[in-house]
């Protein structure tokens, strides 16, 4: 990044300030994409062009983006984004998260960064899906701050199914953080362009159970690097004790871990674990409530630390008093900054397993949902056991044990490999993604 670089002012604004530009402007629709033709990131209007600019100059999480697209909530007023990053295999796929953001860069960078995630962990996992991320600031207008009514929840999330039907199949979304399945039953309503369906319509509901196994496997393969037969006896930390966390601690016990502590910021969360695991409670699970900014279980004297909430969590600040030797949890993004965090860990002689590689199982379980229903799944279970060579078990031992002999980062290694796959043509239908996303922007100018 250029130490000259100028952030542009429109970046700090918050989304609920940032909206109040844009209807000044009478824009209540927007896109930022990548031009292959001129080799430049374009805005939509002259207001957003700066947005673009600093992206690409700063060099961090841009990675000419096919399409960013945004809207104003035509009634919430709630902030809505979908942002595609490489569609080379497939559609842009991922889910959509509902979260406060402090500023708009934070909300353009989190989508910016969560899409290129999902081009790796779909390209790693040989899903013919393309990335993408859906972000909505919950904190921007009205129905998603604590109470609003159901109805006019569901109203955000309607909104949100008719904007993603607009873009034409370029992105498909899916559920995520701090969204729920009547969330994904309302932008259903209105486009077909989504997975994590509730079952009583046909799709495959909340995917944090698959997700939870597969961290698992990843978990189980850095134990079998280190020279360890399992997870029987270990004692793991475990940020975020969600839907991905509860499972995971579930699956934890299950292996016969010894004991797990277990953190949320969430009163409810910890409320709900603490029942759901009661006999376990003191003697093998110890939970507490943490405020935000709280990072101590990452110190833990512990086997693993196991990441399951927010990402940007490993920083030169925090990576200086981890004493675990392996991480490997749910989170995405854990990294702060992807191209140095992950040398400062190698530094300390700590195995971390990237995040895209250990938590595909819900973006897997998305993509196995169109083709109908079996028993133990093939395709599925896959993915989970040893015999594949691309399963999560083998992939990431293959990973670690070539970080060792070439000296080089487990995450390097992986984001070599994903993107080396991540070019690769959808077999049947080609770059199919790049071309309706040109369409979707040709139609929005004219």
């Amino acid at each position: 990044m250029s130490s000259n670089l100028i952030k542009p002012s429109i970046l700090s604004h918050s989304p609920k300030s940032f909206i109040s530009v844009l209807r000044s402007y009478g824009i209540t629709k927007f896109h930022v994409h990548f031009n292959r033709k001129t080799g430049r990131v374009m805005a939509s209007h002259p207001v957003l062009q700066p947005i673009g600019d600093y992206f690409v100059q700063e060099g961090i999480d841009f990675d000419k983006h096919e399409g960013i697209f945004g809207q104003i909530g035509p009634k919430s007023g709630v902030l809505q984004g979908a942002f595609a990053h490489r569609t080379c295999r497939g559609a842009a796929a991922g889910g959509v998260r509902n979260w406060s953001y402090n500023s708009i860069e934070d909300w353009f960078r989190d989508g910016i960064r969560l899409s290129r995630g999902m081009t790796h962990k779909n390209a790693l996992a040989e899903l013919w899906w393309g990335g993408g991320k859906g972000v909505i600031a919950r904190n921007s207008g009205v129905g998603l701050e604590e109470g609003a009514s159901p109805l006019q929840r569901r109203l955000v999330f309607e909104e949100y199914g008719l904007f993603i039907s607009s873009l034409k199949g370029c992105y498909v979304t899916a559920e995520d953080v701090g969204t729920k399945d009547e969330d994904m039953s309302a932008i259903f309503s209105k486009t077909r362009f989504i997975t994590c369906i509730p079952p009583e319509y046909g799709g495959s509901g909340n995917p944090s159970s698959p997700t939870a196994r597969g961290v698992v496997r990843a978990l189980e393969a850095a134990f079998s690097h280190i020279g360890r037969k399992s997870l029987e006896g270990a004692t793991i930390a475990v940020q975020g004790v969600g839907h991905v966390g509860s499972n995971f601690i579930q699956f934890l016990l299950e292996k016969r871990v010894n004991h797990i502590i277990a953190c949320d910021v969430d009163p409810q969360k910890i409320q709900v674990a603490k029942k759901r695991f009661r006999e376990f409670c003191d003697e093998r699970v110890e939970f507490r409530l943490t405020k935000q900014d709280d990072r101590s279980i990452l110190y833990e004297d512990v086997d693993a630390v196991s990441p399951c909430g927010i990402g940007n969590i490993l920083t030169p600040q925090t990576i200086k008093d981890i004493k675990a030797k392996i991480i490997c949890g749910a989170a995405n993004n854990q990294l702060g900054d992807p191209a140095k965090d992950d040398k400062l860990l190698a530094e300390r002689g700590i195995i971390y397993v990237p995040d895209f590689l250990a938590n595909r199982m819900g973006i897997v379980n998305c993509a196995d949902e169109q083709y109908g229903y079996i028993d133990s799944d093939p395709f599925v279970e896959k993915h989970l056991g040893d015999s594949w060579e691309n399963s999560i078990y083998n992939c990431t031992k293959l990973i670690l044990d070539k970080a060792k002999v070439t000296k080089r980062t487990p995450q390097e290694i992986a984001i070599e490999l994903a993107e080396q796959k991540s070019f690769i043509e959808h077999p049947i239908r080609g770059h199919r993604g790049i071309q309706i996303i040109e369409s979707v922007i040709k139609n929005q100018i004219s």
